[in-house]
């Protein structure tokens, strides 16, 4: 074979590698877009959720109080809307579960910044989600839903540090990342400001 045909032979091969290397790879997540059959809006939603946790050692090993964090928006005729809709649940007995602990904001820490999240009252189906939003599996949670904008959700996304509090009687609660997903948030915002 003359190095000419050898050389076009070779680049030919590698391209067939790529090819078949790029297909077969795992594809990356993406937020979901969707439009509720039930109530008739768009709904858009990050792809994974942020998950913060404390240890509850005290009780059992590997017990652990969870919140989960996610992005959502809701476009109801033209009006949208930017939520963090929340559940807090633990791994504990259903007695020494926090739930009640945490009616109506938290405080998410993004760096410096401390954030005040405050429920709206509302549901998610108030809001047009008739769906859950990646709600823990295995918990009957009902979720917070704490209203927020894209800039707010862009800065959580960026942030080097997140941490959660919460007041539980007289005490501060402190929950620490434990599912870190910021790369999924950022996708959700990139996706939310049109980089589809």
């Amino acid at each position: 074979m003359a190095p000419r045909q050898w050389f076009l032979s070779a680049l030919w091969l590698g391209a067939l590698a790529v090819s078949a290397g790029a297909s077969g790879g795992r594809a990356v997540p993406q937020p979901e877009e969707y439009l509720d059959e039930q109530t008739g809006a768009t709904v858009d939603v990050v792809d994974s959720p942020l998950i913060f946790a404390r240890e509850r050692s005290e009780r059992a090993a590997n017990l652990r109080d969870y919140v989960t964090l996610a992005a959502a928006s809701v476009d109801r005729g033209g009006k949208l809307e930017y939520v963090l809709i929340a559940y807090v649940w633990s791994t504990l007995d259903p007695r020494y579960a926090p739930a009640s602990a945490l009616a109506d904001s938290l405080l998410l820490i993004a760096d410096d910044r401390r954030i005040r999240l405050e429920a709206n009252g509302k549901t998610p189906s108030d809001l047009g989600i008739a769906r859950a939003v990646h709600a823990p599996p295995g918990q009957d949670i009902n979720p917070l839903v704490f209203p927020t904008d894209l800039a707010t959700l862009r800065f959580i996304a960026a942030a080097r540090s997140l941490a959660v509090q919460t007041q539980l009687g007289e005490e501060t609660v402190s929950y620490e990342l434990w599912d870190d997903q910021r790369r999924a948030l950022t996708r959700y915002v990139r996706f939310m400001d049109g980089e589809r």
